[in-house]
């Protein structure tokens, strides 16, 4: 899907969690022919929570149920792309990818440094390299197969970039958080907006994102990082407008999701503008927006045709 996958982490020095370290080992789902123990959901809390620090506010309880649900949605994509790749074959120049975004995302130098991080969590590195693999794998089968399907509007990106750094000194930035999320049976926008926001105001934006955002930036707090306005469509600028910072938009409805944002910064660009650049930058932005929709179609496809059994 996207060629460059955004990482974002919050490093602070922790306690490793650990619920099964003395515990028998026991099967607690079974997934097709794979199977899920209690070692791979404590393996599942630590890595996630070496991802987002914030989620120790959680109960135990709410840690276990995020890790059940991301151990299951990781094997259904493992099992799904097992029908395209030899996954024991690995991508050395995707493993490269992944280091790099790694090391600079946890504002490391070295893989030394990754693996002495990672060990703090009772984790192997060779075990969230594995792990990232499948993300991006997953994004390549998406964007191999969904590509094509892709519509730009190329006219109308243009003006939209000159309409808005017209008579304009600079190009204002954003750091965005988000959560996107979708609606299942029986749930309407205002009552999930509504469950959403009792849950930042008491866990905070970026454990409500683990919760409830099926982005891939869910497991990282909802980071988006910084964002030029010319980048954002206008219905989302429009929401945004007047939004103080630190403050939790309305829900946005972007195809069949909604987004909630969150803004940490702001601040003005001034440069010289190249149109062709932010031409291709907005072009990407509606790319990966359309694939990541795309993403979230195919894999509720994939699930309905999965068997899962908890055991």
């Amino acid at each position: 899907m996207k060629s460059k996958i955004l990482f974002y982490f919050v490093f602070l020095l922790s306690i490793t969690i650990s619920f099964t370290s003395a515990d028998e080992l026991k099967i607690k789902l079974k997934i097709e022919n794979e199977i899920i123990t209690n070692y791979d959901i404590s393996d599942e809390i630590n890595y996630l929570i070496s991802l987002n620090n914030n989620l120790k506010k959680l109960s135990k309880k709410q840690i276990k149920i995020l890790a059940n649900e991301s151990s299951i949605k990781d094997k259904i994509k493992y099992i799904e792309l097992n029908k395209y790749f030899d996954l024991n074959k690995k991508d050395a120049n995707l493993e490269k990818i992944i280091l790099q975004n790694l090391k600079y995302r946890l504002k490391k130098n070295s893989k030394e440094e990754l693996k002495l991080y990672f060990k703090e969590y009772k984790l192997e590195y060779d075990y969230i390299i594995n792990k990232l693999y499948v993300e991006f794998l997953w994004n390549k089968l998406i964007y191999e197969k969904y590509i094509s399907k892709v519509s730009l509007n190329e006219k109308e990106l243009e003006n939209k970039i000159k309409n808005t750094i017209q008579n304009k000194a600079g190009i204002e930035e954003l750091n965005l958080m988000e959560i996107v999320f979708d609606l299942k049976d029986n749930e309407n926008a205002n009552d999930k907006y509504n469950e959403i926001l009792k849950t930042i105001n008491e866990k905070g934006f970026e454990n409500a994102a683990n919760i409830f955002s099926v982005s891939s930036t869910a497991k990282f707090g909802g980071e988006v990082g910084w964002i030029k306005t010319t980048q954002l469509s206008d219905n989302v600028i429009e929401k945004l407008s007047g939004l103080e910072i630190n403050k939790v938009s309305k829900p946005i409805q972007i195809g069949n999701n909604y987004i909630v944002l969150k803004i940490k910064e702001k601040k003005i660009v001034k440069e010289n503008i190249n149109l062709e650049a932010e031409l291709n930058k907005l072009k990407q932005q509606e790319t990966d927006r359309q694939l990541n929709q795309y993403s979230l179609i195919y894999f509720n496809k994939v699930k309905k045709g999965i068997f899962i059994n908890e055991l």
